[in-house]
């Protein structure tokens, strides 16, 4: 796919969570480089400091977080075109990143740094509505992923998770989603069996 297609769909995304006009898309879309990753690969690690905004055009990736002991428990994944990866604590705090993100299929993502993201916002208002109404839904993604582990039994949270990723759910073996959902592989495969999944 040409860049030209990959900022194509990029505007559709982002013009859809908050109105961009033409003429600061022309502007900002310069500031965009596309990155591909075969699975297997890294976007980055743990202890890696990330300094940029990559937005998915297309592909899997799973965000994990790594125990001391090795175990690895799935934090999220990014399926859906436009969604955004990255540490939001390393980019704004310099900080390092607390988990790492792995390719599960492969990948394409155009990507802008993070500074020049926020500068743009400076320069145009609809791109510094745009950078509020994206913090505005990492804020409402995390208070739901909460509140599922808090009120939803592990069958209910299991039925979210097809509906937020149903790639994921096809493809994936048992013990992403089931660290991604808080229980053993044990207790998934009983679920997707009642579920007639298995």
């Amino acid at each position: 796919m040409k860049k030209e297609e990959q900022l194509d769909i990029l505007y559709t995304v982002l013009n859809e969570i908050s109105p961009i006009s033409k003429n600061t898309w022309d502007n900002v879309q310069n500031h965009f480089n596309t990155l591909t990753l075969q699975r297997g690969e890294h976007l980055f690690f743990i202890n890696d400091k990330v300094e940029n905004f990559y937005f998915l055009i297309s592909g899997l990736a799973r965000y994990y977080y790594i125990r001391d002991d090795g175990k690895e428990f799935n934090k999220s994944f990014a399926q859906k075109q436009g969604h955004l990866i990255s540490s939001i604590s390393s980019v704004s705090n310099d900080e390092l990143s607390p988990f790492s993100v792995e390719i599960l299929l492969d990948f394409t993502s155009l990507y802008i740094s993070y500074e020049k993201f926020i500068d743009l916002g400076n320069e145009y208002k609809d791109w510094n509505k745009l950078i509020i109404k994206i913090y505005e839904y990492l804020v409402i993604k995390k208070e739901k992923r909460e509140s599922d582990f808090l009120l939803l039994d592990a069958q209910d949270r299991y039925e979210q998770f097809i509906l937020e990723y149903p790639i994921a759910n096809e493809i994936l073996p048992n013990y992403h989603i089931a660290t991604y959902l808080g229980i053993t592989e044990v207790a998934l495969c009983r679920i997707r069996r009642q579920k007639k999944l298995t």
